[in-house]
């Protein structure tokens, strides 16, 4: 259970119960009668009341968000810590690193992010419902998202389509940028015979991504990007199709050699992977509406392909 605390102020006096939860709250209708089915879900001044109670100011209302039956109690434990780099009673932000996915899946069953939460959350005897807000690929890094339980979820979930929400990733792009900033809104969609890849399609799904080239250097860029929508590979697919793929890209650099002006083979030097972190997400506590921004730092071996080609 996560228990929730309000301070009625004098503008909210003489709303019911249900009229607070819904209005001022936030609370679907779904939710607010499953807080009337458990014990104790809705409390004022420490005693069960109706949803039909008004209420007036000064008064202290408490509610329960059901949890129970859907914790993450049925993933293995990865007994390796996260890497936390913030958390507070609804959500937590983690580091993910290249290479580890973020659930379970073929081939990773066990050493993923969800699962090294498993064992922190077990580790500190807590019983809590993870959600992620967003996933990144396996081989991008840096900030994933999750909400402890289907409240908090739901509310991460809306600011995410309304734009309140904002994740900002870091790549190292080939070849030298004529335009230092610039949008890229070309529809994506699954390529044609391919199991993994995606490709700019007029039959695709709309897709926009913004881009800023940070710093330019001899034979790639340091780009910043924030996405309005969240397709698959977005970020991989729009600057392969606008000519400057991610450096380490195998997936897509081998489609833009024509048109790259990058030798592909010394790019892969230094890394193993798509140049991708994602380094900060801004969004507004679920609960409190407080503005909070979480950074992660730049990855090792994005450091060091940027410093070879100096």
């Amino acid at each position: 259970m996560n228990k929730k605390n309000y301070l009625i102020e004098k503008a909210e006096k003489g709303l019911t119960i249900q009229q607070y939860l819904k209005q001022i709250a936030g609370f679907s209708n779904a939710q607010i009668r499953s807080m009337k089915f458990t014990e104790n879900g809705i409390c004022l001044g420490g005693q069960r009341a109706r949803v039909t109670t008004r209420l007036s100011e000064g008064d202290v209302l408490e509610v329960l968000l059901e949890t129970k039956n859907s914790s993450s109690a049925h993933l293995l434990s990865f007994e390796q810590m996260p890497d936390i780099l913030y958390e507070d009673a609804d959500v937590i932000a983690v580091n993910k690193p290249a290479g580890m996915a973020v659930h379970p899946s073929h081939g990773h069953y066990q050493d993923t992010l969800a699962n090294q939460l498993a064992y922190y959350f077990r580790k500190n005897t807590q019983q809590v419902e993870i959600h992620s807000i967003g996933r990144l690929d396996l081989e991008t890094s840096g900030i994933v998202l999750f909400a402890k339980h289907r409240a908090a979820a739901a509310r991460l979930s809306r600011q995410r389509e309304d734009g309140r929400l904002q994740k900002t990733y870091l790549a190292i792009c080939s070849g030298i940028f004529a335009e230092k900033n610039g949008t890229l809104n070309g529809a994506i969609a699954p390529l044609p015979g391919s199991l993994m890849k995606m490709c700019v399609s007029k039959d695709g799904k709309p897709a926009v991504t913004h881009y800023q080239v940070q710093k330019q250097y001899m034979e790639a860029a340091l780009v910043q990007l924030t996405l309005e929508t969240g397709r698959t590979h977005q970020i991989r697919v729009h600057m392969a199709d606008a000519g400057h793929p991610l450096i380490g890209d195998r997936l897509y650099f081998a489609d833009t050699d024509q048109k790259a002006d990058v030798d592909a083979e010394n790019c892969f030097t230094g890394i193993k992977r798509a140049a991708l972190h994602a380094s900060r997400i801004c969004f507004y506590q679920p609960f409190e509406g407080k503005r909070i921004t979480v950074e992660a730092p730049f990855p090792e071996d994005m450091k060091k392909c940027l410093f070879r080609d100096e």
